[in-house]
């Protein structure tokens, strides 16, 4: 009897360890190499663009998508998906894309390339020193690469691709080129999707969590990308005792000083400048700006901001007065929304306008804007900022021709509130001198006939098919006799 039970324990051992060896096989069925051929824009000569070639790498999930980077596919004119261990490669489209997230859904328009592929699902936060398993496509081979590595360090770090601060996981198993958008596993989950590297030091990589992969998910269900909701503060820490003693703190671990409101911002309808912020959603607020998001860790007070969607309300705990009270807050907004400052606008040309060799351009931050500007936030006179970006040198621009980066205030003593504005000051003037003003009151001026003459041949000889972008939509101004 006993050597029948030793047997049956052999077999069951063996279907175990077979039942493993399958999985393994399955995971690298659902690993995809990316080929792109993407069009970029050049924000120094906003009219052009080059085409690149690049590579990267993707699992596939549920629903038949396959997930990746939003940077592996950005700007994309055409993208093919092959399979690990296969040679056909097959034609894919871009579903969707969180740029904050650096992540984007893409799917085969021919359906059997999902055919004998598994969907990987999204696993759980991982733990400190975890090992995970990396698998991609880096330079350096054609085959699927995997290595592995452990989970070191997981707090909010800058997103290269965006510069959006969310949550992210630092781990060790080397990252290259061609890896982006690959999946690092543990327990067969995804726990993390790979996105950047480090330069500087050896073995540090970083994965997208799974709290923002679900975010990301969760935003797109409805087909249109929301963002992330900006509650609209800026606020201080309160580590000082002597701040802490003279706002009544200096029993409290908790509180964070609102010093600064954004106006129209979700903030600006229930807080206060002075408000100690002290819990946002049950999140406790530690005086150096942190909230405890699993048991003795620890990352920026935003988080829990970010695991919310815009349309979510929250509740904080806020002392005003020398008073503890409870507020409740709609998050509406996403920070792009209430910036003066705007990000740019992926898988769209820049918006350009150039009038006798002057190159203007909104004042987005693919530019180089003075930090201070990043801090103003739009207001009724002022939606958007307007950049002298450079000048294209010539017999009109003569004097000027060393000119550029300078943020314009008015055109002919006229103040305007957007880029549309802008320009429509300037193509509905019938002044003799067309004089550009910027914020530090110095003067550019361009004559109008000049111009009228010479700017087809200005175009011309820096091959500039046209003076302004597609997009612009110049209100012209109709004298009031002509009205009807």
């Amino acid at each position: 009897m006993k050597k029948i039970i030793l047997i049956a324990l052999v077999f069951l051992n063996i279907e175990f360890l077979s039942a493993k060896e399958i999985s393994k096989h399955e995971i690298k069925s659902s690993i995809v190499k990316i080929f792109t051929v993407a069009n970029n824009p050049s924000f120094r000569q906003p009219w052009t663009s080059l085409v690149k070639q690049f590579t990267g790498s993707g699992c596939i999930i549920d629903g038949d998508k396959i997930l990746t980077n939003a940077h592996v596919v950005t700007d994309s004119t055409y993208v093919e998906v092959l399979k690990n261990g296969e040679i056909k490669r097959y034609e894919a489209e871009v579903l969707s894309i969180s740029h904050d997230s650096d992540l984007a859904l893409i799917t085969v328009k021919d359906k059997s390339f999902f055919k004998n592929t598994v969907s990987l699902t999204i696993g759980k936060l991982p733990n400190l020193q975890e090992k995970v398993t990396v698998y991609g496509f880096p330079t350096g081979g054609d085959t699927l690469s995997i290595t592995k590595g452990v989970i070191s360090r997981i707090e909010h770090q800058r997103y290269v691709h965006s510069g959006k601060y969310l949550l992210a996981i630092q781990i060790d198993a080397p990252i290259n080129s061609g890896n982006s958008g690959g999946p690092a596993l543990s327990n067969g989950k995804i726990v993390g999707i790979v996105m950047q590297g480090r330069k500087s030091s050896q073995s540090i990589g970083y994965i997208i969590p799974p709290s923002v992969i679900n975010h990301f998910l969760d935003d797109m269900k409805d087909g249109k990308y929301h963002g992330y909701p900006f509650l609209g503060v800026v606020v201080q820490n309160l580590e000082s005792p002597i701040l802490k003693e003279m706002y009544n703190l200096s029993k409290s671990k908790y509180g964070i000083l609102v010093n600064q409101i954004i106006p129209n911002s979700p903030a600006s309808r229930i807080l206060k400048l002075g408000d100690i912020l002290t819990s946002i959603d049950g999140y406790k607020v530690f005086t150096n700006s942190k909230v405890e998001f699993r048991d003795q860790e620890y990352t920026d007070f935003t988080y829990p901001l970010d695991i919310h969607q815009i349309g979510d309300e929250i509740t904080l705990e806020v002392i005003r007065d020398k008073k503890q009270i409870s507020l409740k807050v709609k998050l509406d907004k996403n920070q792009n929304e209430l910036m003066l400052i705007k990000k740019r606008k992926y898988e769209k040309n820049p918006t350009y306008y150039i009038y006798g060799g002057l190159v203007f351009v909104p004042a987005i931050n693919k530019y180089k804007i003075p930090s201070k500007y990043y801090k103003m936030f739009p207001d009724e006179k002022r939606e958007e900022l307007v950049l002298l970006h450079r000048v294209l040198s010539s017999e009109l621009t003569k004097g000027f021709n060393q000119v550029g980066g300078l943020l314009m205030a008015k055109v002919n003593n006229k103040e305007f509130k957007n880029f549309n504005e802008f320009v429509s000051l300037i193509e509905n003037s019938k002044e003799k001198y067309i004089i550009f003003e910027d914020v530090d009151n110095n003067k550019v001026v361009l004559k109008r006939e000049d111009v009228v003459k010479k700017q087809k041949d200005i175009l011309a000889r820096y091959n500039i098919k046209t003076s302004k972008s597609d997009d612009l939509n110049v209100v012209k101004v109709v004298s009031k006799s002509n009205k009807l």
